[in-house]
């Protein structure tokens, strides 16, 4: 797989985004400003998120257009209804979008066939909003047993791996850095697994808290090995889901558990990338850029777990402010152990 240190597309991305949220320093700007003087595709590239983020204001809400961000979405998946909103629109741009942003862009751009790219954007950008999003994660496809045999029929091993479980367990975001993940073990003990966002920890049936400096080590290789699991650090997965998936729009069946009209977004895996699930689908609201449901199709099995599992959103209510820290889960006289080994990023 590609990273930005590697693919200069990808670090022209990277830079873009950072300046057009304020991300960027005083070398990247420069930088930045070096690659659009010399080259036209770095321009039309900065000028596709330009215009797209010009519409929006804080936390991805579009300054007058707000008030219909669901018809936002609406145009980046039919494009023939672009010229109607423009019309019955003409003001909302100009007070939400940069001189420069003005100067350079135009509405033509919604008509690219990236649209569906600008949508996942705005999903990746609602992920730094420290919203509570409560989810269950279903097993959808356990996937056939591997050599060795399937550690949950092996229960006098007292082998318990994060990935045999999961069907039923919940899971808790707030952000994209702060997880918690509880889980039922056979021996009737719950397994919590969490992260603050600095420091990780795990609390198994009634022992000692393990901590860690690393925020994702007691989460990694939870899926085949990978270092990085998918729905624990979901800014990877979405943006993996942007730079090496073909994406497409679909329409999601209607959920009666939820007023949203909820928009669709599928991702095939380029034949060329390596890892992940094989297949993604995203189902978001499109009034909040909220994820509903999460479907990770055609997992790796290397260390067996399940070939295709959901995450369905249950509650977006918001939790306690210590939720995410290990505190919350135990009673304050728990031994506390510290892992002194961190996983490489």
């Amino acid at each position: 797989m590609k990273d930005s240190a590697t693919d200069p597309s990808s670090e022209l991305e990277d830079l873009i985004l950072r300046a057009l949220h304020g991300l960027a320093d005083e070398a990247e700007g420069a930088a930045l400003a070096s690659q659009l003087a010399a080259s036209r595709q770095a321009r039309e590239n900065f000028a596709d998120h330009a215009m797209l983020q010009g519409f929006l204001v804080t936390e991805a809400q579009a300054g007058g257009f707000a008030a219909d961000r669901v018809a936002f979405f609406a145009a980046l998946e039919d494009p023939l209804s672009v010229p109607n909103i423009v019309r019955n629109h003409r003001w909302w741009w100009l007070s939400a979008a940069a001189a420069m942003v003005v100067g350079l862009l135009s509405l033509a751009l919604l008509l690219l066939p990236h649209n569906a790219f600008a949508a996942l954007d705005q999903v990746i950008s609602a992920l730094d909003r420290p919203v509570d999003c409560n989810y269950v994660i279903r097993v959808l496809d356990p996937g056939a047993d591997r050599q060795g045999g399937n550690p949950v029929d092996k229960l006098e091993h007292g082998r318990f791996p994060p990935a045999a479980f999961l069907d039923g367990a919940r899971l808790h975001l707030r952000g994209d850095r702060q997880y918690v993940l509880e889980q039922s073990l056979p021996d009737g003990a719950t397994r919590t697994l969490g992260s603050d966002g600095q420091t990780s920890w795990c609390i198994r049936g009634d022992g000692p808290v393990r901590t860690s400096a690393d925020p994702y080590h007691f989460g990694s290789g939870m899926l085949a090995g990978r270092q990085d699991t998918p729905f624990l650090e979901l800014r990877t997965q979405l943006e993996d889901l942007r730079r090496f998936y073909q994406l497409e729009w679909f329409t999601p069946p209607a959920d009666p558990a939820t007023l949203a009209r909820l928009k669709g977004l599928r991702g095939s895996r380029h034949s060329t990338a390596q890892g992940g699930p094989k297949e993604i689908e995203l189902w978001f609201d499109p009034a909040t850029a909220q994820i509903h449901r999460l479907v990770l199709k055609g997992l790796p099995r290397a260390a067996g777990g399940p070939a295709s599992i959901a995450l369905e959103l249950t509650s977006s209510a918001p939790l306690a402010p210590d939720f995410f820290r290990h505190q919350a889960h135990h009673e304050p006289s728990r031994q506390i152990e510290a892992e002194t080994t961190t996983r490489s990023r």
